[in-house]
């Protein structure tokens, strides 16, 4: 990795769209008349590793996408549409004062004018100069308490394969990683500095995961505690992608101390921090640090809300916020933006807090992603400490006005340990403090992130600042990275060393550059072409970034081979495709028992009866031969008598079960043709199993089949949807398939559109259902439901109910508070709870989604068979080859001759005689 000649900076040029010279290749040959001075000087150096340390001080992401000095906390909340959102707060003068000072600082930052710094400020805080002279030195005797505090990080590899694999399960399916998740290995240069600039802390740095580990990091290191979130949350809260539900829980961190400190995985130390940043100097009181008030009008909440932009949420979160805010403790209370810092917490504070606002915050445990109706919890419980803690009688009751007067109070249990007796903090009300704190981004502008640095390395009061991810341009990460790596060249002591021998690699290279590149620029003469100069810098850096995207190849290569499939799917393709017939293993027997339902839909004209009832026979001689296990009933809807072309069937067996569509639909309508209306009221089938599997004429099992291939090691159904619609393909749905499209807008109604973000097909696949969730749809939906079971044939204002049920369960009711509560921001906030059957033993109503992974090795969708050929013959050597577990032949106006067929299915051992046939 070394670059001994200036032809290799022209090359690297040349062929990088890191720097683009848009076709003047003038500008290279005029800086080529300094290749031999460079030549000559890097042939005769012999820098030492560890001279010239390159950059003092650094910066890095956030968590919003506002300006420099914008609020950085960005969880969400709620909403009542028949709120009237207006604000007419406005700071005041002291405050308008500052902040201009400080939008001249920042406009600094957004132009090429030098960065002027503006006076001290007169800061509304008795500890001001301590902190802004603190450099190190030894505590006082008063602070010795406080080396020992915890310190909570949270962090997430949004890039590890195995994350969005179950992410993919709650968003549509999308396997991508996004700037909230991914990792340029923040933390560990956020380590870095914690271990330089708080030289007296010794305490447990512990570190929020979902369960991953960092490759980087030394998990041998006594002080690094590794915390799992599915180990701290609820039942069923598990996992979740928004950092707010995190935050909800950090109190039951096993060992966390009384107080404790908690950061992002992108906040950064710039200087030495004394602990009263953190907490006052009398009776050490958490410091909660606010800027200006926040104006939040009605047109932008609503825009926030249409969008639903990943980093603008948080703005509609902060009305919200504020309003739970008002209708507890204040109705005059002004939001001022949060500073992006280190947060200090009272362990003990959090239980009577989530008592208090129990059910407000059952919207950010119940969506297990990131929704601008969500509450912003930090602000929410810093705003606890403010005004909950004013109560002579905390915690039995609450200070403030409003709602907060109501609460039934809380008694501390007596095995926590409690030392302190007197809750309250401390909340600075001023943008001064933006002296000692910074919030930044890291775009595509190269230039804008180049001034970003050189603000924050040079300032001199800087304390802490953080980096919002928001680029995404493979040149910021190069220069991100190469930022971080001379900011904080000393590595921490919680990482291996491979790892570190890696980086280490890099300093020759940039100190005999950086060396040689002052050497050149500062001999030449005065009246030497400045833009040759500038060019000949770009060159410099392009070759930095050509060093570290090397690095970068490298280092992810220490961590092996990137999987492409998650540990998750492989144990169950190897797990399904294992099944050789046997006796289900115990926890699986209930499983015997379970219904399949078939639909004949022998009254519609793309239908042909005979070729149905043909295809149905083969179906269920594949269910009798590969399903061993299954002993359940197996329901036949029919939409008329059918004895003709059902008396192939042996009705002496107990187990199938021939049923006309009138016994099951209420007030029926003569001559009924529509299979939406059928699946409307499956659960009234007498006797149908509390989960049960619909299946179609055209579903056909080709090896042994466990009842894992319908339902989760949870037992939950698993849906096999396609990926999400694109806006080209879903305006091609609307011309269409109305129906598919109207179903999704009554289903967004009810939800909102915030929180079902995406269109999905299902997959020609079995449909697991539960039973419970029929009725419950049917009364949610009512006055859709009414329209649809008028229709007698199909019709595009038709709701799916299939799809209603699914999604019921997707965005409903896979959450803790299930059926008292149904998550969601639309209708559904004032519909009625459920009413489910009194007589149901499923306690929790989860779901799984198959992914194309799975899919890929274990079923085969859509085989387009409809006529005997060359063709269809190639396709059965292939299903009779085939260890996959299932296929279906695809719909299609036209015939499907499966009479043609009959005997190549027999060559696959579906038998030609089974216990269903006379």
């Amino acid at each position: 990795m070394k670059y001994n000649t200036f032809n290799s900076f022209r090359d690297n040029r040349k062929q990088s769209n890191i720097i683009e010279n848009n076709g003047n290749d003038d500008v290279l040959n005029d800086v080529e008349k300094l290749k031999d001075i460079i030549d000559d000087n890097i042939a005769n150096e012999n820098l030492n590793l560890h001279s010239n340390k390159i950059v003092k001080r650094g910066v890095i992401k956030n968590e919003n996408d506002e300006s420099i000095n914008s609020n950085a906390q960005d969880a969400n909340g709620n909403n009542n549409n028949n709120d009237n959102i207006q604000d007419t707060d406005n700071a005041n003068n002291s405050d308008n004062t500052q902040q201009n000072a400080i939008n001249n600082e920042n406009n600094a930052v957004d132009s090429n004018q030098e960065i002027q710094f503006v006076a001290p400020y007169i800061i509304q805080d008795d500890d001001a100069e301590i902190i802004a002279n603190y450099r190190g030195e030894e505590l006082g005797p008063e602070w010795e308490w406080v080396k020992d505090i915890s310190i909570v990080y949270t962090w997430v590899d949004g890039s590890d394969v195995d994350f969005l694999d179950l992410k993919s399960k709650y968003n549509g399916g999308v396997r991508k990683a996004n700037s909230r998740d991914r990792s340029a290995d923040e933390l560990r240069y956020s380590l870095r500095s914690l271990e330089k600039y708080l030289p007296w802390h010794r305490g447990d740095i512990f570190l929020c995961t979902s369960q991953q580990i960092p490759k980087w990091m030394d998990t041998s290191n006594s002080r690094i505690k590794l915390i799992y979130h599915k180990d701290i949350f609820p039942e069923h809260v598990y996992p979740t992608y928004d950092s707010n539900t995190i935050e909800l829980f950090l109190d039951k961190i096993p060992g966390i101390t009384e107080r404790f400190i908690y950061f992002n995985d992108d906040l950064f130390l710039n200087n030495y921090v004394h602990p009263s940043f953190f907490f006052t100097s009398d009776n050490f009181y958490p410091k909660v640090y606010r800027r200006h008030i926040t104006k939040i009008s009605r047109e932008q909440v609503d825009r926030v809300i249409k969008d639903n932009d990943l980093h603008d949420i948080f703005q509609a979160s902060k009305y919200f916020t504020r309003k739970i805010i008002r209708e507890y403790f204040d109705r005059r209370f002004k939001f001022r933006d949060l500073y992006h810092t280190g947060h200090v917490f009272y362990r003990d504070l959090f239980e009577p807090y989530r008592q208090l606002f129990k059910e407000e915050l059952k919207r950010v445990c119940s969506d297990r992603l990131r929704n601008p109706y969500k509450l912003q919890v930090i602000y929410l419980y810093q705003t606890f400490m403010q005004y909950a803690t004013l109560h002579d009688e905390f915690p039995k009751k609450i200070g403030g006005n409003g709602k907060a007067r109501l609460f039934e109070g809380y008694e501390f249990p007596t095995n926590l340990n409690r030392t302190i007796t007197k809750y309250s903090c401390k909340v600075i009300q001023t943008t001064a403090n933006d002296r000692f704190m910074k919030y930044g981004r890291i775009t595509d502008d190269f230039k804008r992130n180049e001034r970003y640095f050189k603000l924050y390395k040079t300032h001199p009061n800087l304390i802490i600042y953080n980096f919002n991810d928001a680029y995404t341009k493979n040149k910021s990460l190069y220069q991100f990275t190469n930022y971080m790596i001379t900011r904080y060249p000393v590595p921490s002591s919680f990482e291996k060393k491979e790892y570190v021998d890696l980086e280490v690699a890099l300093y020759p290279e940039f100190n005999k550059v950086n060396k040689i590149s002052h050497k050149i620029t500062s001999s030449l003469p005065e009246d030497y072409n400045k833009g040759n100069i500038a060019r000949f810098r770009d060159v410099i850096r392009h070759h930095r970034l050509k060093e570290i995207s090397l690095y970068l190849r490298d280092k992810y290569a220490l961590a092996g081979p990137q999987k492409v499939i998650s540990k998750r799917e492989q144990e169950e393709i190897d797990f399904l495709l294992k099944y050789n017939g046997g006796d289900l293993e115990k926890e699986w027997t209930w499983a015997k028992d379970i219904s399949f339902v078939y639909i004949l839909e022998n009254d519609n004209e793309n239908i042909n009866i005979s070729e149905e009832v043909e295809k149905l026979k083969y179906s269920l001689r594949s269910i009798e031969k590969f399903l061993p296990w299954h002993t359940g009933n197996i329901y036949i809807i029919t939409q008329k008598e059918a004895e003709d072309e059902l008396s192939w069937i042996n009705y002496s067996n107990k187990q199938l079960k021939v049923i006309n569509q009138s016994e099951i639909i209420p007030n029926m309508i003569s001559g009924l043709k529509n299979k939406h209306v059928i699946e409307m009221y499956l659960d009234l089938i007498p006797g149908i199993s509390e989960r049960f599997v619909h299946l179609t004429c055209n579903h056909f099992f080709i090896n042994y089949t466990h009842p894992r291939f319908f339902f989760s090691k949870e037992y939950y159904p698993k849906y096999n949807y396609k990926y999400a619609l694109s806006s080209n393909e879903l305006e091609i749905a609307r011309v269409e398939d109305k129906s598919f499209v109207y179903t999704y807008l009554v289903i967004t109604d009810y939800f909102s559109k915030t929180y079902v973000t995406s269109h999905r097909y299902y997959e020609n696949a079995p449909f697991p259902l539960y039973r419970d969730f029929f009725e419950p749809i049917r009364y949610l939906y009512r006055k859709y439901v009414r329209r649809t079971v008028k229709h007698i044939t199909y019709a595009d204002d038709d709701l799916l109910p299939l799809y209603l049920v699914s999604t019921y369960n997707i965005y409903g009711t896979d959450q803790p508070y299930f059926p008292e509560y149904v998550a969601g921001y639309g209708r559904i906030r004032i519909s009625d709870p459920p009413i489910l059957n009194e007589k149901r033993t499923i306690n929790y109503y989860g779901f799984d989604i198959t992914s194309s992974n799975i899919s890929k090795n274990t079923t085969e969708y859509d085989i387009p068979l409809n006529s005997f050929t060359k063709g269809n013959e190639m396709l059965i050597k292939e299903i009779q080859k085939s260890k996959k577990l299932f296929f279906s032949l695809e719909e299609k106006k036209n015939k499907i001759t499966m009479e043609n067929t009959s005997d190549n299915l027999e060559l696959n051992n579906i038998p030609q005689k089974n216990n269903w046939k006379n």
